[in-house]
């Protein structure tokens, strides 16, 4: 050939590749249905919208599994995964497979040792291990419980207990924090506490935690999050009645108080109880799925901002004997980190 060669031969070349080094380092998203399924998504599938976009179908649904976590990673990130019963299992973003943006995913069983009737309700997103200071957990019966975020670096398959559970207790809320940061908490009676983070002590990850919120009785906690100043609170009740506040209006208190009242036992009798809280901003979305089936997407900004102390507005209306069974939010900030306009 008349071609001189364009590749050198380097027999004693040393260097050793992993299977990992020829992983494109892509943004992706990584959504997990209320049934439990699980799928990966490049990001540059999702077009941006315009405004008046009819939007794009993100699921491949079968009877409404509706889209109940949804949040932006890269393909060579740790995704950590936390269960009901305390457990946490991890897994590469870029081996959770890969799917078409209107397939529905696989089960979570199939890629997680899941035990039967356990249940993922919450995950998280590394891209190393000193992405964030701490992991920071939350209860339904008031436990928080904060641990270095490099103590989950080494999960093994068949997964490690995140915090030890008293009985009739369930893992309920994750969120990575800085070690400066204020967490919120709302319960079902219709209490609200923030606090700073530092007043949770680092703990070993087999340890119990601390109490986060001091419950009445029969109350038990609905929500947990991270405080963004510039952000409100989106209180959605059983029967439908929703109110998006300025976290401004929740003064920050001392850990294992009952905080301030953010659904009034007057209020409730019309309302119901409180089903979750979420920490917003108005370009967020919202999806609210009732105990009947009935599903309602929207964005954040069509539920009115109002003060702490009022009820809100009615946001779905359900049938007799209906609740809200679940509140999404798919956060447009997280969104726009790989690209997509919600």
């Amino acid at each position: 050939f008349g071609d001189p060669r364009r590749t050198r031969i380097a027999p004693d070349a040393s260097e050793e590749f992993s299977d990992e080094d020829l992983i494109p380092d892509e943004a992706v998203l990584v959504s997990i249905t209320q049934r439990s399924y699980v799928k990966r998504v490049a990001a540059k599938t999702y077009r941006r919208q315009g405004r008046g976009g009819r939007g794009v179908t993100g699921h491949s649904m079968r009877g409404e599994d509706e889209v109940m976590m949804l949040f932006p990673a890269r393909s060579l990130d740790t995704v950590l995964f936390f269960s009901d019963r305390g457990k946490v299992y991890s897994e590469k973003a870029y081996q959770i497979p890969d799917a078409d943006r209107t397939a529905r995913g696989i089960p979570m069983v199939n890629i997680l040792a899941l035990s039967p009737d356990e249940l993922v309700t919450a995950a998280v997103a590394v891209p190393d291990f000193s992405a964030a200071n701490y992991c920071t957990m939350a209860t339904r019966n008031g436990k928080i419980k904060r641990v270095e975020l490099p103590k989950f670096a080494a999960v093994r398959p068949s997964g490690l207990i995140a915090i030890s559970l008293e009985e009739a207790d369930v893992l309920g809320w994750v969120r990575l924090t800085s070690g400066d940061d204020e967490i919120i908490i709302v319960t079902e009676q219709g209490q609200a506490l923030r606090f700073h983070e530092e007043k949770v002590r680092p703990m070993g990850r087999p340890a119990a935690g601390m109490r986060g919120i001091r419950l009445r009785p029969g109350d038990y906690v609905t929500s947990m999050g991270v405080v963004d100043p510039d952000s409100d609170l989106l209180v959605v009740s059983q029967k439908g009645y929703g109110k998006r506040t300025p976290l401004k209006e929740y003064p920050v208190k001392g850990r294992a108080t009952g905080g301030v009242v953010t659904l009034s036992r007057s209020t409730r009798d019309l309302t119901g109880p409180v089903a979750a809280a979420r920490v917003v901003s108005a370009e967020d979305d919202l999806t609210i799925i009732s105990s009947g089936g009935k599903v309602l997407r929207t964005k954040m900004k069509q539920i009115k901002q109002t003060g702490r102390a009022t009820m809100g507005v009615r946001v779905i209306n359900l049938k007799e004997g209906e609740t809200v069974a679940s509140v999404a939010r798919i956060s447009a900030k997280d969104l726009k980190l790989v690209g997509v306009e919600s």
